[in-house]
């Protein structure tokens, strides 16, 4: 297309010259923003800028990408079900029903976690089980590990890759990132080893924290490895010793917000601040825990000020938000007024948390043998998967977003284009 103008019609695109009310709205450049910025999906976003290279310029100014962020958030593409009892890894189910531009990314992206060069990153007297686990979702990707043991070393490693299921032709597969290597002490218990990540320009920077303690508790280390963005190893990035992560749980999960890490402890919450080095805590909310296991979750907050904690209790869902020196409860969700006839029947299973969304868009739910999608802004509960017969648990769920920033078209070198 030469023009916007000569091109585009309502209705679709027809020969000839625009009608003047055509004409008129998109020539004006502020009502064309306005319309793009209302497209809805991405992948609209980006067929909207290969109409032209001015409409390219609209579509990609970063003022408009944060406009149409705020009004049209990453959607759920579907989400990774890892249960350990179930050979073959972990398995992707869409989202459905799902919107036609959202179906279309869906079917032709790859999902299956091929992690055949896995063996490529470990050392060559380290033994590995062949096992690999997802370890997170995050912007359209997806982390999974390999653990193995170098007893010659006394030492084991682990492999993260970073699997791209959207990405088409040479992008799609799996990138290595270097192995993390973890020395093995007698008399020393590893209580807690997750992996954080963010984003950090066009990459990832990874923290991989570990929780060591000796065998009676008498002390307790925190030890942060670091893998920035364009290293070629894993650094120490820090060691403290302190009482405070005597008794860390590994359920539910720490998170990680701009440079703090929260992480539950039994009681309370443990902040490691990796630009100041130090812990402090944060005391839970008046009649809310971490116990039973699957009752409360945390949340990264979006503007990367504070952390959410959800909880439930019966039917009852409570989300809190810390943000400064003080607990905000924020919102309240009866299940039964939302539950669309899931719970018809006086509910004999206990319902539990089983991840949550960042920034608290949506929470997943088990009830007994079900998994439960809760759309926290839409107030929307249904089922998305039930257990076959020979499944004994659940597992655990990775929900996928559709990826962000948009990759927008590359100018041909034409005059012809160039000009418009």
């Amino acid at each position: 297309m030469e023009t916007s103008t000569q091109n585009v019609r309502s209705g679709g695109v027809m020969e000839g010259e625009a009608p003047a009310c055509v004409s008129k709205v998109l020539d004006e450049d502020n009502l064309l923003r306005e319309i793009i910025v209302r497209v809805g999906f991405p992948t609209s976003l980006v067929r909207a800028a290969g109409v032209c290279t001015r409409w390219l310029s609209h579509a990609s100014d970063r003022a408009l990408l944060r406009r149409f962020r705020e009004l049209h958030p990453p959607r759920l593409l579907g989400f990774y079900l890892a249960n350990r009892e179930r050979p073959g890894g972990a398995r992707f189910f869409p989202a459905l029903p799902l919107p036609p531009d959202l179906a279309a990314v869906v079917r032709r992206a790859s999902f299956s976690l091929d992690t055949a060069r896995r063996s490529a990153g470990f050392s060559p007297d380290t033994h590995s089980d062949g096992r690999t686990d997802v370890v997170g979702c995050w912007n359209g990707s997806v982390l999974t590990s390999s653990q193995g043991q170098n007893y010659a070393h006394g030492r084991s490693e682990i492999i993260f890759e970073v699997h791209s299921p959207l990405c088409s032709g040479s992008e799609k597969g799996a990138a290595i990132i270097p192995a993390l290597h973890l020395k093995v002490q007698d008399g020393i218990c590893r209580l807690i080893r997750q992996l954080f990540f963010r984003e950090e320009g066009d990459g990832f920077s990874y923290f991989f924290v570990t929780v060591e303690c000796t065998r009676y508790h008498e002390d307790s280390q925190v030890h942060v490895y670091m893998l920035q963005n364009g290293d070629d190893a894993w650094r120490l990035h820090l060691t403290l010793a302190s009482d405070l992560l005597l008794y860390p749980r590994k359920s539910p999960k720490g998170v990680l917000v701009d440079n703090r890490i929260y992480l539950p402890t039994d009681n309370e919450i443990v902040v490691l601040d990796l630009v100041s080095s130090s812990l402090s805590t944060i005391q839970l909310p008046q009649g809310v825990g971490f116990s039973p296991i699957g009752t409360t979750m945390l949340s990264r907050a979006d503007d990367s000020s504070g952390v959410y904690l959800i909880h439930i209790k019966d039917l009852q869902l409570s989300i809190w938000l810390h943000n400064g020196d003080n607990w905000l409860l924020v919102d309240t969700i009866c299940l039964c007024e939302i539950s669309d006839n899931l719970f018809d029947d006086e509910p004999t299973d206990e319902i539990l948390i089983n991840h949550v969304g960042d920034y608290n868009e949506f929470v997943f739910l088990e009830m007994g043998r079900c998994a439960l999608y809760l759309d926290v802004k839409r107030r929307t509960l249904r089922k998305v998967y039930e257990m076959t017969t020979e499944e004994q648990q659940l597992g655990d769920i990775y929900p996928l977003m559709m990826s962000w920033l948009p990759s927008f078209p590359a100018l041909m070198d034409s005059p012809a284009r160039n000009a418009t």
